[in-house]
């Protein structure tokens, strides 16, 4: 079994009875939930473990930081056999969702975004990294930041600008990285590792045609319908119904190459998410014992699914309790859910690009 430690002012707590971690890259915190009872008869209440909200804490999982941040919450309870303490905490990046943004400026335009994040992040304490090979344009579109909005909502808006996910690092920092930027090493089989699996595929949200309107600002050498009806389509192929269209009005000024690009946007990201799957596996780790890990690009094989080929682990939890013993519950979507494509797929739902080139076959 896994080596869970909490350590909190110093001092290690191990020997939990019930433990959930979750980690993920659609939430910018990693949490915990450990509760740990012991039973006696005929004896004084214990004297209980000194853990309070607020306090600094760090979780390691076979002496590897998963999450570093602080108590949020505890719970005790005691009877005439038994006493229960239950502890929940946050990565130190929950302060930038609980948190309002504290700024000296308010708009941002022409700035990178690890400059933004790191002002956004600096008063909780909070560094933030750029993944090693990554480079970042300048914010060509300006974000404001209306006082009392959280600090997250800001940074989720200029990421979003960017391309990019903010995401824990596991070590109380933030990390701006790029969806599948590691592999697994231990694929997902249905027969073999894999305990249950569930899969939901929706395709109420897709379309088999987008178009994108808007308008520009004319010039000398370009006015008339050139600049006021501007025009971007991409299509959908996958989806049979050739009447289902979707017409997107663009929010700000756009040009024809950029209504192009916001239409395949459209038509990736809505094909991507449509598609979700979880699974269970024993365990906690791999096949060479390292920890399952969030944001990695996963083999995965069930027929009953349907699904064969490459798959994005969106997040993973960590459980033990005494029922079911120690399991990971996976969540996957397709790599294309996060990262913007020019292309569709348009040879099955489940040969998508990764990095690309093409996966399952």
């Amino acid at each position: 079994m896994p080596d869970l430690r909490l350590s909190v002012g110093g001092r290690e707590y191990a020997g939990w009875k019930t433990v959930r971690v979750t980690r993920g890259i659609e939430c910018v915190a990693g949490s915990f939930e450990l509760v740990v009872s012991d039973r006696w008869a005929g004896q004084d209440p214990p004297t209980p473990w000194p853990i309070a909200e607020e306090d600094e804490c760090a979780l390691t999982i076979d002496g590897v930081p998963v999450i570093t941040g602080y108590v949020d919450r505890r719970s005790l309870s005691y009877g005439p056999e038994e006493h229960t303490l239950s502890v929940g905490g946050r990565d130190r990046t929950g302060s930038l969702v609980d948190c309002s943004a504290v700024l000296t400026e308010w708009e941002f335009q022409g700035i990178s975004l690890l400059t933004l994040a790191q002002r956004l992040a600096k008063p909780f304490g909070v560094k933030v990294t750029l993944q090693a090979g990554l480079t970042l344009p300048r914010l060509s579109t300006k974000l404001t930041v209306d006082p009392g909005d959280s600090a997250f909502d800001a940074l989720e808006r200029g990421c979003r600008m960017a391309g990019v996910l903010p995401v824990s690092d596991g070590a109380g920092g933030l990390l701006l990285t790029r969806a599948g930027s590691r592999r697994a090493t231990t694929a997902l089989v249905e027969g073999a590792n894999i305990l249950a699996a569930s899969g939901e595929f929706d395709g109420a949200g897709r379309f088999r045609k987008y178009i994108v309107r808007g308008q520009r600002p004319g010039t000398s050498e370009d006015f008339g319908l050139g600049a006021t009806s501007v025009t971007g389509t991409a299509s959908d192929q996958n989806v049979r119904r050739s009447e289902r269209v979707l017409i997107v009005r663009a929010e700000q000024s756009i040009t024809p190459e950029l209504a192009r690009k916001r239409a395949e946007w459209e038509a990736t990201i809505r094909a991507g998410r449509a598609d979700a799957v979880s699974v269970t596996v024993q365990g906690w780790t791999q096949g060479d014992g390292s920890l399952w890990p969030v944001n990695a690009l996963v083999p995965i094989e069930s027929p009953y699914l349907g699904v064969k080929g490459e798959m994005l682990i969106t997040q993973a939890v960590h459980s033990l309790d005494d029922r079911s013993g120690t399991k990971t519950d996976l969540s996957l979507k397709r790599p294309d859910a996060f990262v913007p494509a020019p292309v569709v797929p348009v040879t099955g739902a489940w040969k998508v690009l990764a990095k690309g080139v093409p996966v399952g076959q």
